[in-house]
């Protein structure tokens, strides 16, 4: 069953294991990760910038973790409701605690539920815009991570690509965007699930670690139904910024 953050809710709840506290000063946000397990990495900052937020957007966090990417969000576009869905417990509760740590409560909900599920929490066509970080590591693709919360986070376990591809295309409305990142050796699959899905590939970038290194991540920009035009823009290379 989801678990809808209730707004009246004064408690933090109790979280179980090992947390640290850090502060995105950027953005003025407290942030709890667990100690040993899946932690946000800049990937979720690069999506969080690359997403083009119209002013009052409902938006749909898919994974959100720790809810790190729901909270910049919410502080760099102050009209906007997000719906931030988690399916471990464990990160559910985390971001949870984060949400009313930064005073997010009213801005953020938090539904603790899988894809599977998506169709009974959400209707059809509720999203303007649809951010996900999803993982982009077959289970096959080298070793799995030792941690098994990074493992399902990071590793196509408990769910895969097309699964995402496919709850997007059931919450977002006609017009309706995603943003996302993934794995650039992976490009191929991507923008063949999503032209087989009709959220038409409209804006692309390649994350390079640095320059004359090949790229590792790409931002993507989608839009459902929407017509043949995809804009490739310049690139971005981690280690100048």
């Amino acid at each position: 069953m989801s678990q809808k953050l209730k707004e009246t809710e004064l408690h933090l709840p109790e979280i179980s294991y090992e947390v640290t506290e850090s502060c995105l000063r950027d953005y003025d946000i407290k942030v709890l990760q667990p100690r040993h397990g899946y932690r946000f990495s800049i990937d979720s900052l690069l999506l969080a910038d690359f997403a083009r937020i119209r002013k009052f957007d409902h938006i749909l966090d898919i994974g959100t973790g720790c809810g790190i990417i729901a909270m910049v969000l919410a502080k760099k576009y102050s009209n906007v409701k997000i719906a931030a869905l988690e399916k471990q417990k464990d990160l559910a509760r985390i971001a949870e605690k984060n949400i009313l740590l930064n005073h997010m409560d009213r801005r953020i909900t938090l539904y603790e539920s899988d894809l599977n599920r998506i169709s009974e929490i959400f209707p059809a066509g509720s999203f303007d815009h649809i951010v996900t970080n999803p993982p982009y590591r077959s289970p096959g693709s080298g070793r799995l991570c030792r941690n098994s919360q990074e493992a399902l986070a990071r590793h196509e376990i408990l769910t895969d690509l097309y699964q995402i591809l496919s709850a997007t295309r059931h919450a977002l409305h006609p017009g309706g965007r995603i943003s996302l990142i993934y794995s650039a050796d992976r490009v191929t699959k991507l923008l063949a699930g999503m032209r087989e899905l009709n959220l038409e590939p409209k804006r692309l970038r390649m994350i390079h670690p640095d320059l004359n290194i090949p790229a590792k991540l790409i931002l993507v920009e989608g839009c459902k139904d929407a017509g043949e035009e995809l804009r490739v823009l310049p690139p971005l290379f981690l280690k100048s910024q």
